[in-house]
């Protein structure tokens, strides 16, 4: 999905007059230093700029004379830290961003499925995703420009930097867009009118070894309703040009039809991922303007969501001020070893959950999302929450229905409960974490399988 980008945000940043450069690194506790994104807000001044260390967690940025919140970021498991500086400034700043929760630990890897460069409709270059997907904490990240493969070699190149990079590409047709991922050939997008000519797309990408990911299921009213599972692998109900949960907006419709597919037997996983076009996120500044005028900018981007728009102004905004980022949502998946073909299996399986913030894990009698559960009369649900931004309650889904509303205090940013489901209530159960809008989690479902004493 094409993010909007508006020509007032090319306006304002054009407008400021830079004048004193400030500079620095971040490191972890250990002192070591880490790549790392970076964000100078001014509400004052109604400026906010991103920018990203090198590799090696290096950085120096031009900015106006004044005073600015500096957010420093890298993923759900490190802290996010707010500092004041100013500018301009004789000090070289040297800033200590600690790792709160270690996942890999218990085998969860977080990644990104949908990106965009400059070889397609994107903004930066390859190498610009490459840095900012690491400064997002990213461990695996796939490349899917619109039917093309030109940026794959290079890409692939920043393995050496400990990103595990994986080739991909947008299959890019009148009826719907399907991402390739863990392709090495062109896949052909011509000849797409019929569903038996999408599903021979398919097979081409599975020959390759790859999976099949239907994008943004309701943005252009793709066929895959109709379409065999074996036919495709994943949908992204979750995509990052639009707020979750949120009635009028198509996330919230692709939600509601997976649970709906869910319940008529159809186990297809689920995959939350940014699409980003853009690692600076200049849309952000939309949420620091007046609203009549980003409605105004906004219409031919909008389109029918103006109103939605309208009537959701504050969620709106606290949306585009979370950032439309690499990983901002993304997917964690549980895998032995961080490989190409482990990500891909357990993308497929389901082993995994989606995520802007909050990690949470989930198990039903010891098994996890993309499993199934052995149950009799009852079901033992154990949950864990680790995040370092608010979390405020959880809801258990189990059929597509709340069957349990647990309010959420966490201690030191961790959360641990326990509940019972009832299996009559259906086969299936997620669990969704919801904080500050747009805060939101929620795993792949866990299948529960019912044996008679």
């Amino acid at each position: 999905m094409k993010k909007p980008f508006f020509l007032f945000t090319i306006i304002v940043l054009l407008t400021v007059s830079f004048s004193a450069k400030l500079s620095g690194c971040i490191t972890d506790e250990f002192d070591r230093t880490i790549s790392a994104r970076l964000r100078f807000i001014s509400l004052e001044k109604k400026f906010l700029t991103t920018i990203y260390t090198n590799w090696h967690g290096e950085f120096e940025v031009d900015l106006p004379d004044g005073e600015y919140e500096l957010e420093i970021t890298k993923g759900p498991e490190y802290e996010r830290k707010i500092v004041k500086v100013s500018v301009p400034s004789d000090q070289r700043k040297i800033i200590t961003l600690k790792r709160l929760f270690n996942l890999t630990e218990l085998g969860w890897f977080s990644g990104d499925t949908h990106l965009h460069t400059l070889y397609s409709d994107g903004k930066n270059l390859v190498e610009e995703l490459a840095l900012s997907c690491s400064a997002a904490g990213l461990f695996w990240a796939v490349l899917s420009d619109h039917n093309t493969l030109n940026g794959a070699d290079e890409w692939l190149t920043f393995r050496k930097k400990g990103l595990l990079t994986i080739a991909g590409q947008e299959i890019t047709m009148k009826n719907g867009h399907i991402n390739a991922i863990g392709v090495q050939k062109l896949v052909p997008w011509q000849h797409s009118s019929t569903d038996e000519e999408m599903i021979e797309i398919f097979k081409v990408v599975k020959m390759q070894g790859g999976i099949v990911q239907i994008n943004h299921p309701f943005d252009l009213r793709s066929p895959f309703e109709k379409l065999p599972l074996e036919g495709y692998d994943l949908i992204e109900i979750w995509n990052g040009g639009g707020p979750p949960n949120l009635a009028g907006f198509r996330n919230n419709e692709s939600k509601e039809h997976w649970f709906r597919m869910l319940n008529e037997g159809r186990r297809v996983a689920a995959v939350a991922a940014s699409d980003c076009h853009d690692v600076y996120s200049t849309y952000s500044i939309a949420a620091l303007l007046p609203m009549f005028l980003v409605v105004q900018l906004m219409r031919r981007d909008f389109g029918e969501y103006l109103e939605a728009a309208r009537a959701n102004e504050e969620k709106l905004r606290a949306w585009a001020l979370y950032g439309l980022f690499p990983g901002t949502p993304r997917t964690y998946v549980k895998v032995s070893e961080l490989t190409q073909q482990e990500i891909i299996d357990s993308l497929r399986k389901g082993k995994s959950f989606l995520t802007n913030g909050p990690l949470v894990l989930a198990t039903v009698n010891g098994a996890g999302p993309g499993e199934t559960a052995v149950v009799t009369e009852k079901a033992l649900l154990d949950i864990k929450i680790f995040s370092n931004v608010q979390v405020n309650r959880l809801i258990v889904t189990q059929a597509g229905k709340c069957v349990h509303e647990i309010a959420v205090e966490t201690v030191n940013g961790e959360f641990e409960h326990r509940v019972y489901l009832d299996p009559s209530d259906g086969e299936w159960v997620v669990v969704e974490a919801f904080g500050d809008f747009p805060v939101y989690a929620m795993t792949n479902p866990i299948y529960l399988s019912r044996q008679q004493k």
